[in-house]
């Protein structure tokens, strides 16, 4: 996944990769992991995005395109659905916090 993430976000492309069927990539994954292969591509994409939204001064379009996204605004409620936050709100938040850090 991780060498794939940026591009690739369809369980079929990953079961492609592997000679097995999605069914069958969808059942060891839930079985080793307890989500599934969809949930767990979903994850990798977030934690990718919060990365660069953490490590870089990339704008949240340019994180989109990034993370495989080519509509801005579907990266932004794709991140609010699976974060709870926007990913400007997210960025704010860790700017914040390490505001703090530094005050301490």
């Amino acid at each position: 996944i991780h060498d794939h993430i940026k591009t690739q976000h369809q369980v079929n492309y990953y079961s492609s990769l592997l000679n097995v069927t999605p069914n069958h990539l969808n059942k060891c994954v839930k079985t080793i992991t307890g989500k599934s292969a969809v949930k767990w591509i979903d994850e990798n994409i977030l934690l990718e995005a919060k990365y660069l939204l953490f490590q870089t001064t990339l704008s949240v379009g340019e994180i989109a395109t990034q993370v495989g996204f080519e509509d801005q605004s579907y990266f932004s409620r794709f991140f609010k659905k699976t974060e709870g936050i926007s990913p400007i709100r997210y960025r704010k938040l860790i700017d914040k916090s390490q505001l703090l850090i530094r005050e301490s």
